[in-house]
């Protein structure tokens, strides 16, 4: 289990797609990884979700340990951009071309220690079942550690209480396995006794670095 520091960034207004990904890819510190949200036209409708939330961000940057993040930072729109700062539990690890990212918040009756404990102790076991071949990762938020990135970065603190993470190779293993009827009914009904789904984020991202 490590913690990794992230950058939820958006791009500025005016600026188009592919001009943002280049600034970010040209100011990447070494050993950075990005990510950058797929258009609505590439994902068919799922039943998790209807179309992008504006709450989604525009690029996932995982900094690696010392990294100045102000550069990236200068390169978006920082009253809109959050810092993430958490433990990784790779519950199945690896990675590949496609990166599902859900950023989850707490039911209201749960505490941060009791949400955390649930999801790796026991929604987990689901995944482990359901999610193969593909990888499953939980980062789980800590307050102190995203405050401190925050301060650094000058972005607003993520109200994640945890950011999901699943690889795939392509868009159509993405939506097969979202379209599965026993990941609709077991994992989905599962994860109403802790997630609070009204206020969490779910998008697809194309691995970039």
């Amino acid at each position: 289990m490590t913690t990794e520091t992230h950058l939820l960034l958006f791009r500025p207004a005016g600026q188009d797609d592919v001009a943002f990904e280049q600034a970010l890819i040209a100011a990447l510190p070494q050993g950075a990884a990005l990510a950058l949200a797929l258009p609505e036209s590439a994902l068919p409708a799922l039943a998790h979700v209807a179309a992008r939330d504006p709450e989604v961000p525009d690029a996932l940057v995982r900094l690696p340990d010392g990294a100045d993040a102000t550069a990236l930072v200068a390169l978006s729109d920082p009253t809109r951009g959050t810092a993430f700062a958490g433990a990784r539990h790779a519950v199945l690890p690896g990675g590949d071309a496609i990166r599902l990212f859900f950023g989850l918040r707490r039911l209201p009756a749960l505490s941060r220690a009791a949400f955390h404990d649930y999801w790796l102790n026991r929604h987990a076991e689901i995944g482990r079942r359901l999610i193969p071949p593909y990888t499953y990762h939980q980062l789980h938020a800590d307050d102190a550690e995203t405050l401190e990135l925050a301060a650094a970065s000058g972005l607003a603190a993520s109200t994640y209480d945890g950011i999901v993470e699943v690889h795939f190779p392509d868009v159509d293993a993405f939506v097969h396995q979202l379209s599965r009827t026993d990941v609709a009914e077991e994992a989905l009904e599962d994860e109403k006794n802790f997630i609070d789904h009204s206020r969490s984020r779910f998008w697809a991202f194309r691995e970039v670095a």
